[in-house]
């Protein structure tokens, strides 16, 4: 599929509220045609999260290098940046989400990062729009469309999807993790995105490697196929035989309603 394929296949099968995002990781020396930096579009730098919510809400391409991000965290994990001492023992993590410096440092320690150097900028974009083949596809829903992401990837070689969780650094999650791990990932967005980007509250993320796109596909028409899991949810509680108070018993001999 391309991406307009693509796009149409999501919004058949998951009719989400937002459009899925591609992301290109890129080593090009020149950004394609028509997307310029985020810095150069609004005049100053913006977290990377806040450059997902434009391409998914308001349709906007952009890209990303280092000078473009207003997030130093988004720094480090993007490979712009080594860690030093201080970040490693935890220094960015207290006191906002560890009690001490120790407790941060653990935090630390299970974050993935992309390698110093890895890329020289990134581009997202709404996927029907964008004019490349996209590294990661990120699809953001309630969880029962996060579900179905879920059911389509494990519907071809079964098992289970392991995500980790840290309640920050969301861009980490999604960007990272399918990136340099090649699988994918459930993302619940930290409290950074839901302040900036204004992530709300009932959205999960699922990010999608260009590696399991077609697995993805498959496994959803396959799990819609089958009858039970499907977008919107097919409640079969609606042809049941209803049941109502007993004080209706009276209504329903004078309305003529038997058995």
């Amino acid at each position: 599929m391309d991406n307009k394929e693509l796009y149409a296949f999501f919004n058949e099968y998951l009719r989400t509220a937002t459009y899925p995002v591609a992301v290109k990781i890129s080593n090009d020396d020149q950004l394609p045609p028509k997307v310029k930096y985020a810095s150069d579009i609004f005049g100053y730098r913006i977290a990377v999260c806040q450059g997902i919510t434009a391409a998914r809400r308001l349709g906007r391409t952009m890209a990303f290098s280092a000078k473009d991000h207003a997030c130093g965290l988004a720094h480090i994990y993007l490979g712009h940046k080594e860690t030093n001492e201080l970040y490693e023992q935890g220094g960015f993590v207290h006191p906002l989400y560890t009690k001490d410096r120790e407790a941060g440092a653990v935090t630390a320690a299970a974050e993935i990062h992309l390698d110093v150097g890895a890329f020289k900028h990134l581009i997202v974009a709404p996927l029907q729009r964008a004019d490349f083949e996209p590294d990661i596809i990120i699809i953001y829903g309630n969880a029962a469309q996060i579900v179905r992401c879920i059911q389509g990837e494990l519907f071809n070689e079964g098992g289970a999807i392991q995500s980790s969780f840290m309640g920050r650094c969301a861009c980490g999650a999604y960007i990272t993790v399918p990136y340099k791990m090649k699988k994918c990932n459930v993302v619940i967005p930290g409290g950074g995105e839901r302040v900036f980007a204004l992530t709300a509250d009932d959205e999960l993320a699922f990010a999608i490697p260009k590696e399991r796109i077609q697995n993805i596909v498959e496994g959803i028409k396959g799990t819609h196929d089958s009858g039970v899991a499907r977008i919107p949810t097919p409640f079969f509680a609606i042809t049941t035989k209803p049941a109502f108070p007993g004080c209706y018993e009276e209504l329903d001999r004078w309305v003529g309603i038997k058995e």
